[in-house]
Parts: C-alpha cells; structure tokens; sequence
C-alpha cells in the first residue's frame, strides 16, 4: 500500500501560540498543509473529496463530551477518518483506544519533537506508530473479551476476506474500492458485515482480530 492517502489534515486542539507553533512544525515534518480548529468548531469543516481525514487530537483538550462529539460527527458526515492522538498520558491504555474510532498513531506527553516528527512520517507513509507495551494490552484486551480468540463459526465471504486482507494491509476505503473496482459505498456495506461477524467496532480491532486469527480463520 501506499500509505494513508490524506487530501486533508486536521489539528483538533485550542487557539494558542503554542499549537500554531506546533501546527507549523508537523507541516514541515510531513509536506501537507494542516488546518487548526478547535473540537467545537468541526461543523465548520467542508471537505472536497472523499479521501479519508487524518484528525491529529490535542489530547489534553478531550474528554468524554468531546469524544461523543467527534464520533457524532464522522459518523453523520460520512467521513472515513484516521486520529493521530498528541500530549497522551501514560495511563492511556487499550480500553480507551478501543473508543475511538480508527487510532493510528499515540505520541505521549514526554515525546520529544524529533519522536513526533519521525513518528508522523510513519503513520503518512502507512504505518501504525503504538508502543509494543500498548500494542500488547490491546491485544490482551481483546483475547479476553473473546473478540480476538479463534471462532471456526465466522464464515466470511471471499469478498469480506479480500476486504480485510487490505484493511489488515493499511488501504483505505477509497484504495479497497479502487483494488477490487467496487464503490466505496460497497467497500463500507462489507466492513459492516465484517466487523458484525467478528465481533469488533473498528478497524484496529478488526486488525487486531485478523493478525490473531490469521492461521485458523483467513489465508492471509
């Protein structure tokens, strides 16, 4: 794959001096412009495409409302979106991963900016940036509620496997659609069905359960 295929960057944090700073210094790090707005202020956003969003989250500005807010609207707009978090704690664990709806990237509140900005290049480039501790709670979190053990029962479809295949691989909706010469509307109908089949509410979870479930469920 390609990497995460972006048209827009999204900086959710507040209006200071300090995360226009910061802002700045990401756009030098990755080569794309990013739009500031505060998490009240995303039902003034308008995209012009399709491709998905990557939504990089000032941490220390969210909370639950916050979050109820943001997935409200991904969700209504129909926006297939990627969330970098920044200024995360330590105690950021799998359980509260699992309530967003696509992580791909956890900077802590300790990370350097040369960390963040090698970082930041990974996740453009297609790559998940978790901590292996992290990584592997989630994976704990999920073998022990039963969405990450082997189920002989799931019956995918070649079409769901072909899917997940991709999703396991880093493509975007748009690229599933574009590989298998479906619509993207088609592509989100499957990941329902998938994600309904095994158990999970997004696509970390689902790449989670993939990885796992690799050698008994899918020829992947």
């Amino acid at each position: 794959m390609s990497g995460i295929k972006c048209n827009e960057l999204i900086f959710i944090c507040d209006s200071s001096l300090q995360s226009s700073f910061f802002r700045g210094f990401l756009e030098k790090s990755v080569g794309i412009t990013i739009k500031n707005v505060t998490i009240d202020g995303l039902e003034q956003l308008k995209f012009g495409s399709k491709q998905p969003v990557l939504f990089i989250m000032d941490y220390s500005h969210i909370d639950d409302k916050s979050l109820d807010s943001f997935v409200k609207y991904v969700v209504d707009n129909h926006i297939t979106s990627y969330q970098v978090m920044i200024n995360t704690p330590i105690s950021f664990d799998a359980a509260m991963v699992s309530k967003w709806p696509n992580i791909v990237g956890l900077f802590y509140v300790g990370d350097g900016l040369d960390v963040v900005s090698k970082g930041m290049q990974k996740i453009i480039s297609g790559e998940l940036w978790l901590s292996r501790p992290l990584t592997q709670e989630i994976i704990a979190l999920y073998r022990k509620s039963n969405s990450l053990t082997v189920q002989p029962t799931v019956k995918l479809t070649t079409r769901e496997k072909e899917i997940l295949q991709l999703l396991v691989m880093g493509a975007s909706n748009n690229e599933i659609a574009e590989s298998l010469f479906v619509s993207e509307n088609t592509v989100k109908t499957h990941l329902y069905n998938v994600f309904k089949k095994i158990n999970v509410k997004n696509r970390m979870q689902a790449f989670m359960w993939a990885k796992n479930n690799q050698t008994n469920s899918l020829p992947l």
